[in-house]
């Protein structure tokens, strides 16, 4: 089958049959892993028809295998004549290594994160989810505050007290974003965050 180019991001997108086929293994197997890195949220597939269809340099990046594609369309090319075929391999060649370029510039962009992990945006958004949490819980300690200022100054020393209240809860919500934000660009700095595939 031949692949197909997506007009959005130019990527190659395949079946999973071809992608089993280019990487030897059978359908079920090529099957159970893209549904799992898609799980992960690794990769993602679109439908056409039946198909479903993997952009082939966004999996070959999340199973660490780049440029095993391009290597098999090199060998195929090189083993027919000058043909439409050897410029369908070439052209798919340079669309695979472009996309490849561009998941490797959005990364250096930051504008790809791992998303489970120590590290990852599941962990982050629920270590904010708990600051977050914490700061909610920690409201009723102003119940004197407030009722002290409605008793002195009525609604009008409440709604100070509570825009006291809110400008101290933001900037200590502000205070612990920062802080897990500091432990991922740490970690970052420390060297490339790896994360785990689920096992096949």
């Amino acid at each position: 089958m031949d692949p197909i180019a997506d007009a959005d991001d130019g990527g190659v997108w395949i079946t999973v049959a071809e992608l089993a086929k280019r990487k030897g293994v059978s359908r079920q197997a090529a099957a159970k892993r893209v549904a799992s890195l898609e799980a992960a949220g690794k990769i993602e597939t679109r439908k056409r028809g039946r198909s479903r269809l993997v952009e082939l340099a966004a999996y070959d990046r999340a199973v660490d295998e780049v440029g095993d594609a391009a290597k098999e369309s090199a060998a195929e090319t090189t083993r027919q004549p000058a043909s439409p075929a050897l410029r369908d391999h070439q052209a798919e060649r340079a669309k695979y290594e472009a996309r490849l370029k561009a998941l490797d510039l959005a990364e250096r962009e930051r504008k790809l994160l791992p998303i489970d992990g120590e590290h990852g945006i599941e962990a982050a958004a629920t270590r904010i989810g708990v600051a977050l949490a914490k700061s909610f819980d920690g409201l009723a300690r102003y119940a004197d505050d407030i009722a002290a200022a409605v008793s002195k100054e009525g609604t009008t020393g409440a709604r100070r007290v509570l825009k006291d209240i809110a400008r101290s809860e933001r900037q200590k919500i502000a205070d612990m974003l920062a802080a897990i934000a500091s432990v991922g660009e740490a970690a970052e700095q420390a060297g490339p965050i790896e994360t785990l595939l689920p096992e096949e």
